[in-house]
């Protein structure tokens, strides 16, 4: 009887179909994690930019001071995410929204917080009136 060397191609192809199992369940959950990462950061920088805000309202007595909103992109350096007052501010009221840039793998993403302190956000899989904290979440 001849020794046996190596391996079968049948064991070879078990194995393939055995790592395939496993890279296509490990992948997703590894990007879904990548990206609640990115999320926290960028609502962090999202809270700290509403608190600057009021720092200038406490400060000026308007969100508006010389009549333009004042600059919250140097908050989010090196996010995957871009500020804007979307509307413009007045006076009395502004809403800060964080749009995710697509070029770093957030596209579809969005957060917002107002002068009231209401938030929204919207993934790729849903949307709602709090900062949803992952692509899957349905609820906060």
């Amino acid at each position: 009887m001849r020794e046996a060397r190596g391996f079968t191609l049948l064991e070879l192809l078990i194995v393939m179909v055995i790592i395939g199992i496993l890279a296509s369940i490990a992948i997703p959950s590894y990007m879904d994690h990548v990206a609640r990462g990115k999320i926290a950061q960028g609502v962090e920088a999202l809270a700290e930019a509403k608190v600057r805000m009021e720092q200038v309202f406490n400060s000026q007595r308007t969100y508006k001071p010389g009549g333009n909103c004042p600059d919250m992109s140097p908050y989010f350096t090196d996010l995957p995410f871009t500020v804007a007052h979307t509307p413009a501010c007045t006076d009395t009221t502004f809403t800060l929204r964080i749009t995710g840039d697509s070029a770093k793998g957030m596209s579809g993403y969005w957060y917002s917080i107002n002068e009231s302190g209401e938030k929204a956000s919207v993934t790729p899989s849903s949307s709602a009136n709090c900062w949803l904290m992952s692509k899957s979440q349905s609820s906060c």
